[in-house]
C-alpha cells in the first residue's frame, strides 16, 4: 500500500511534523510537486526557513517505511547539525498514532547517530563533513543526503557518495542555501535543470519568477509579492515549475529554487510578512543577507585575499632551479643558507579540476622560503608522479608533507623511495591550528607523522607570508599558471553555531592545487623550526582581512 501510494498523501496521513501534528499540504502545491516526483538526484536551493529541514527528514521517512533494507546517510557541515536534525526532525516524524497502528515493531536502533526501523530494516546514518570526508567512509550506503552544502568543498562530494559504490539506486541529494556564485550550491545549480516557481499574474498575464533577472527587491512591497511587470499582488498557491535551462533534458540533476516570499507562511501571514519588508527596506541587513536568506539566490561578497600584481613582485629567483641534477647538488651544498629543505605535496583527482602539484622550497636562515620548483603533472599517472618527487626531495633530504587523501598509499608509495622518517601526512579538519591524529581503524598499517591542519588558519598563514614578501618563486612566466590557482582562492561569510566564519573558497572548475601544495610546504616547514604563529592560538580569515 505505502509503495505505491503518492508520497505526498502518505505525508499527510501517517507523518508528523514537529509540533506533533498532521502535516497539511494543499497550500503547498510546489512542495507537494517534489515529494510526488522525487528525482534520483535532487538539488535544493533555499532561503532560511523555506521548510527544507521537514521535506529531507520526511524523505527519509518515507524511505525507512517504503524499503526495505534501505540505507541512508545524512551529511551536515556540522556535527551539532546533525544532531539536532536527527533529534528535532526524524525522529518526531515517527510518532504518528497512525503509523503506529501499521508498524508494531518500531525502532530497532534509535540513537542521534544512527537510526534503523526495525519492520523494514532500513536504517540512515547521521554524520559530519566539511573540509574533509574522512568521517563518512566504510558506510555501503543506497542514499545520500548532503544538507546546508554551501558549507561543504566541492571536491569531497564525490569521495562521500563512493558509500554508494554497491549500490542499484545510487540516490542523492544536495541542500542549503547559496552564498557566492562560485559557491559549491550555485555550482550544482549550474549543473541542474534549475526549476523556478512560476506564477501568473490576473492583472497583466506575465509569469513571475523570482530570479535575479526579474530584481526581487522591487517585486517585495508593503502589501505582499507582486508581479515584476505591473506591481499587483501575486498568489503563489497558484503556479507550476518551471525549468529555466535552455535544454533541461541534457542533466540529471533535478533542481528547485525555494524561497520565503513563495510560501503561503510567509506571503498570507502578515506578521511574517512585515519581517521580510522590513529586512528589504530598512536598511539593516546587508544585501547579501537579503540574496542568500530571504530569496534564496547566490550574490558576491567574496573578498580576493592577495593580486596578481603582488604575486609577480615575489617571482625574483629566476628560472626554476632543478632542470638538471647539477642544480639540485648546488642546492644540496647550500646548506649554509638554508635551515630546512620542504616538499608539499597535494594529490589529485581528475585532470579537469585537480591536479598532482608538488612545491620544493627551502627556508633560509632570515627566514623567507624561497620555492625552488613547482610542478604541476599533467597525467594520472601516480607512479611517475611518485618517482619525480622523490628524486628532488632525496638531492636535498627534504621534509615531506603530503595529502593524507584521497588515498594514503600513494604517499605511503612516497615514503617507501624516501624515508618513512621524513613523511608527514597532512589532512585538512577544525579544530587546533596543527595537531597531530591516528589512522581510523582498518586504514593501512603504516607508520607515518600524522597531522590535522585547520584549513582556514593554515591559508592565512600561507596568505600573510605571501602578503609580507616571505615567499619567493621562480619567474613569472614559469609560475603563471601556478599562479592561477592561488588567484582562485577567495574568502567569503558563512554563518557559524556561534558566530560568523570566514572561510577560504574556490570556484570548483578552478583548481587549487597548488595553493594547497604550498600551503602543506610552508606549514611543515614553519612549524619544524618552532615557528610561534603554528604553535600559538589559531588566527583566522578575519585577522588577514583587517591587515588589507
Amino acid at each position: 500500500m505505502f509503495t505505491h501510494a503518492p508520497a505526498a498523501h502518505f505525508i499527510e496521513n501517517y507523518l508528523y511534523n514537529n509540533e506533533g501534528s498532521p502535516q497539511k499540504l494543499e497550500k503547498f502545491p510546489m512542495m507537494r510537486h517534489i515529494y510526488n516526483t522525487l528525482p534520483q538526484n535532487l538539488l535544493l536551493k533555499c532561503s532560511r526557513k523555506t521548510l527544507k529541514s521537514t521535506l529531507l527528514s520526511n524523505i527519509i521517512a518515507l524511505n525507512m517505511i517504503r524499503w526495505n533494507n534501505y540505507k541512508m546517510l545524512y551529511v551536515a557541515p556540522q556535527e551539532a547539525t546533525a544532531k539536532y536534525f536527527s533529534s528535532n526532525y526524524v525522529s518526531p516524524r515517527f510518532d504518528s498514532p497512525e503509523l503506529k497502528k501499521i508498524f508494531v515493531k518500531g525502532w530497532n536502533k534509535n540513537d542521534v547517530y544512527e537510526k534503523i526501523f526495525e519492520d523494514t530494516n532500513s536504517a540512515v546514518l547521521f554524520k559530519y563533513a566539511k573540509e574533509d570526508a574522512t568521517r563518512c567512509r566504510g558506510p555501503a550506503t543506497d542514499h545520500n543526503m548532503h544538507d546546508e552544502v554551501q558549507d561543504m568543498l566541492f571536491e569531497i562530494l564525490p569521495i562521500i557518495n563512493e558509500t554508494m559504490a554497491m549500490s542499484r539506486f545510487k540516490r542523492e541529494i544536495f541542500a542549503g542555501t547559496p552564498l557566492t556564485t562560485d559557491n559549491t550550491i550555485n555550482e550544482l545549480w549550474k549543473r541542474s535543470n534549475q526549476l523556478e516557481w512560476a506564477t501568473k499574474c490576473t492583472g497583466c498575464n506575465h509569469w513571475n519568477m523570482l530570479t535575479m533577472e526579474n530584481n526581487p527587491m522591487n517585486m517585495i512591497r508593503k502589501e505582499g509579492y507582486s508581479c515584476s511587470k505591473c506591481t499587483k499582488i501575486l498568489d503563489t498557491t497558484q503556479g507550476e515549475w518551471v525549468s529555466t535551462l535552455l535544454d533541461p533534458s541534457s542533466v540529471s540533476l533535478v533542481g528547485y529554487h525555494l524561497a520565503q516570499p513563495l510560501l503561503p507562511h510567509f506571503n498570507q501571514e502578515k506578521k511574517e510578512w512585515n519581517k521580510i519588508y522590513q529586512k528589504v527596506t530598512d536598511g539593516k541587513y546587508g544585501t547579501h543577507q537579503i540574496y542568500n536568506e530571504v530569496f534564496g539566490l547566490a550574490y558576491d561578497v567574496g573578498s580576493k585575499p592577495i593580486t596578481q600584481g603582488e604575486l609577480k613582485s615575489l617571482c625574483v629567483l629566476g628560472p626554476s632551479r632543478t632542470p638538471d641534477d647539477s642544480s639540485l647538488l648546488i642546492l644540496k651544498n647550500n646548506r649554509n643558507r638554508y635551515v630546512r629543505y620542504i616538499t608539499g605535496v597535494d594529490w589529485g583527482v581528475n585532470m579537469q579540476t585537480s591536479r598532482t602539484v608538488a612545491v620544493h622550497g627551502a627556508i633560509r636562515s632570515d627566514g623567507i622560503f624561497e620555492v625552488f620548483d613547482a610542478r604541476i603533472f599533467e597525467t594520472l599517472n601516480y607512479e611517475d608522479h611518485i618517482k619525480d618527487i622523490a628524486k628532488i626531495s632525496n638531492s636535498v633530504q627534504s621534509i615531506i608533507c603530503a595529502d593524507a587523501g584521497p588515498d594514503p598509499i600513494r604517499a605511503q608509495a612516497l615514503g617507501e623511495l624516501t624515508s618513512p622518517t621524513r613523511i608527514l601526512m597532512a589532512r585538512y579538519g577544525n579544530g587546533k591550528l596543527v595537531q597531530s591524529y591516528d589512522m581510523p581503524k582498518g586504514a593501512p598499517n603504516w607508520k607515518a607523522n600524522r597531522y590535522v591542519l585547520h584549513r582556514s588558519d593554515c591559508l592565512s598563514f600561507t596568505f600573510r607570508l605571501l602578503k609580507g614578501g616571505k615567499i619567493l618563486f621562480p619567474e613569472w612566466p614559469e609560475m603563471a599558471t601556478a599562479m592561477e590557482d592561488i588567484l582562485a582562492e577567495f574568502i567569503e561569510s558563512k554563518e557559524g553555531a556561534l558566530n560568523t566564519e570566514l572561510v577560504y573558497s574556490h570556484a570548483p572548475h578552478k583548481p587549487d592545487d597548488f595553493l594547497h601544495a604550498l600551503t602543506f610546504a610552508v606549514v611543515a616547514g614553519y612549524s619544524s623550526i618552532g615557528d610561534p604563529c603554528l604553535v600559538g592560538p589559531s588566527s583566522t580569515a578575519h585577522e588577514l582581512l583587517s591587515n588589507d
